[in-house]
């Protein structure tokens, strides 16, 4: 996503150990979702600093990666990140990209931040871009119920923002969004949302049913707990 990074990584380098932990535990979860499947060619749909695609080279040696990310500055992270490995292409779009080519889309804390009609759009991609066989993996934060309450609190010790509102935080946890989200726009069209609260992953849920059936659902990290009690919800999806 076209985000403006905190840290020097926004998916690995976080200063706090405990949200260290998280990022790479949804990385580790993400993948697990895979179970023992060979890849031929995997896109990372948003791939921020290209961890993921690391992570899948090691996974699938002999399998190719391609890295869509639209923000100049996060390829750039990823060009340092994994610039020197083998197999793995960074992309700025994918209209390039073959129809049906991927035996798996992974997209990892993108959804969160897409207004409605990018997050349409970005179905549609990975949609056309899946093979009939093929999965699709995504990762987004939960922002609603109990959850939102323990976000909130961590936030507000760390900075003064849109997500560290009292109201909007007690709000969420009740789940209810009905609040308007703070939007960037780009100069060229289009938008996205840089902060996570706000994000119903239940109307996200809604969205992927059109196109994709949900084969597994998983929260992180703690499995056995409903969504609203994990900052976590993973998903592994096929095309209708």
């Amino acid at each position: 996503m076209s985000l403006q990074p905190d840290y020097a990584s926004i998916t690995r380098d976080d200063p706090n150990a405990f949200k260290r932990f998280l990022q790479h535990k949804r990385l580790n979860d993400a993948l697990g979702l895979l179970k023992a499947r060979r890849l031929a060619l995997s896109i990372d749909y948003g791939a921020g600093d290209g961890e993921l695609a690391r992570l899948l080279r090691l996974m699938c040696p002999a399998g190719e990666v391609v890295c869509f990310e639209p923000s100049a500055q996060l390829r750039a992270q990823a060009v340092a990140h994994i610039g020197a490995l083998s197999g793995i292409s960074l992309k700025a779009d994918v209209t390039n990209v073959a129809d049906g080519c991927a035996d798996a889309i992974f997209c990892l804390e993108v959804f969160e931040h897409l207004p409605p009609q990018e997050t349409t759009e970005a179905i549609d991609h990975m949609h056309r871009l899946l093979k009939p066989d093929g999965v699709l993996i995504v990762g987004v934060p939960v922002e609603t119920g109990p959850v939102a309450r323990l976000k909130g609190w961590f936030r507000r010790r760390r900075r003064v923002d849109f997500d560290t509102d009292a109201q909007r935080i007690a709000q969420a946890a009740r789940g209810d969004i009905r609040f308007e989200r703070l939007r960037v726009d780009f100069e060229g069209g289009g938008g996205y949302y840089p902060h996570h609260l706000g994000f119903d992953y239940r109307d996200l849920l809604r969205r992927l049913a059109t196109r994709f059936v949900i084969e597994t659902r998983r929260s992180s990290p703690l499995a056995l707990l409903p969504p609203e009690w994990n900052s976590e919800l993973n998903l592994l999806l096929r095309k209708r």
